[in-house]
């Protein structure tokens, strides 16, 4: 593996309707003479014994951070991708103007007390004969970004939750297009221009491409690239099960309903976490990943003056953050822990528990007694935070997965085959 670059980290905020047949002339086929299956069965068993098999018959087969410190307080200080040029025999996008040609009908997400798909079967080392270059290449690409925008990790961190919790980890954040036309799921309010490292995963994909075509899912190299980034900014080197196959539909409607807002309550952050199958513990371990996030200043400055939201925060930080929040424009970034944002680190919890939390729904989970016990669980166990943190993420990455047959592996991250 790469040595770790260190990280200045940024980021926050974190069918087909198939046509009916019409039959024509239509007659039902000839039943099989049963007095004739002896005779057949004969003739197959004398065409195995010659080697001759099964004329026509096929089976296809599956292709398969640190120590603990205190420091004083201190100020805290995509251009859209073409589309793909069509060849022939694939299906033809409309134009402007020109009816919509019917596509998969858009998978909707399970409402609350529904029962959720059951989790498909990942397995550590899935491209070991198919691909083994597969997790090499996905960390020399991470690698050598990183060594020029350091801010990405957080960003792929961020773009992988945000895909697993809407239809599963399954790549549908990364499509451009969808084959029914409706809005996408990155277009959704809790995505939007607040995602971001969509070029990083296309390059990955071409490497891969080019190296063993139609082998490796986007939803996996989203997968493999979170832990890159996870494991460059302090986290200990884990295993990534792969076997994702890649969704073929995208609603900025499922992202709506299945991703946090920065004013989520405890009650709803707990609710949604619970539906994909996580504990209170587990949301916990993993919004620590807000140890390397950031967000926007125009996100977050408005509860520092709200008279009501402002009583529960640290009257010094609170002092600070009214200053720093008078945004200067809507690129400006401001640091969920400003003392240790280069790395993962539980240090983040303390900040939350003195009250001292730059998003509302992480100041709402410390006012929710359990989720305040697993922050003082973890906030002086930096090794016991990442270990249940690895566990919480790689248990996030097989969230309503894909696996078999289901799905696609995608010539493109952006759009279907």
């Amino acid at each position: 593996m790469a040595n770790r670059g260190s990280i200045l980290a940024a980021l926050f905020l974190s069918c087909a309707i198939f046509p009916l047949l019409a039959f024509a002339n239509f007659e039902l086929p000839t039943l099989p003479d049963p007095s004739k299956a002896a005779d057949d069965f004969a003739r197959i068993v004398k065409g195995l014994e010659g080697g001759e098999g099964f004329p026509g018959f096929s089976s296809p087969w599956l292709q398969n951070p640190g120590e603990q410190y205190d420091e004083p307080d201190k100020p805290i200080g995509e251009k859209p991708k073409p589309d793909p040029v069509q060849g022939p025999g694939e299906p033809q996008i409309p134009g402007p103007g020109e009816p919509k040609i019917p596509g998969p009908k858009e998978p909707q997400i399970p409402g609350p007390g529904e029962p959720q798909p059951k989790p498909g079967v990942l397995k550590e080392g899935f491209y070991q004969q198919s691909c083994p270059q597969a997790e090499k290449i996905v960390n020399e690409v991470i690698n050598k970004i990183f060594q020029k925008d350091p801010t990405i990790a957080p960003a792929l961190v961020r773009l992988f939750f945000h895909d697993c919790f809407v239809t599963g980890c399954d790549a549908s954040i990364l499509l451009d297009r969808t084959p029914s036309g409706e809005d996408i799921e990155k277009n959704s309010p809790q995505n939007g221009k607040f995602v971001r490292g969509f070029e990083a995963i296309d390059e990955i994909k071409a490497r891969l491409e080019a190296e063993c075509p139609g082998v490796v899912s986007c939803a996996d190299v989203l997968a493999f690239a979170n832990r890159e980034a996870l494991v460059y900014t302090g986290v200990p080197n884990f295993n990534m099960a792969g076997g994702r196959r890649d969704g073929l539909a995208s609603l900025a409607k499922n992202g709506e309903l299945n991703l946090p807002l920065p004013e989520s309550t405890a009650q709803q952050m707990i609710e949604l976490f619970q539906r994909k199958g996580m504990t209170i513990e587990e949301m916990v371990v993993l919004i620590g990943a807000h140890s390397i996030g950031a967000a926007h200043c125009t996100v977050v400055a408005g509860r520092f003056r709200d008279p009501e939201k402002s009583k529960v925060i640290d009257r010094g930080y609170l002092m600070k953050m009214q200053v720093m929040t008078m945004c200067q424009n809507d690129t400006q970034d401001l640091a969920f822990d400003p003392y240790s944002q280069q790395k993962m680190d539980s240090r983040f919890y303390k900040e939350l528990l003195r009250n001292r939390a730059l998003l509302e729904s992480d100041q709402n989970l410390v006012l929710e007694p359990n989720a305040n016990g697993v922050m003082k669980k973890y906030v002086g166990d930096q090794n016991g935070w990442l270990a249940s943190f690895t566990a919480a993420i790689t248990k996030l990455g097989g969230i309503e997965v894909l696996t078999g047959d289901q799905g696609e592996i995608r010539k493109q991250c952006r759009f279907v085959n």
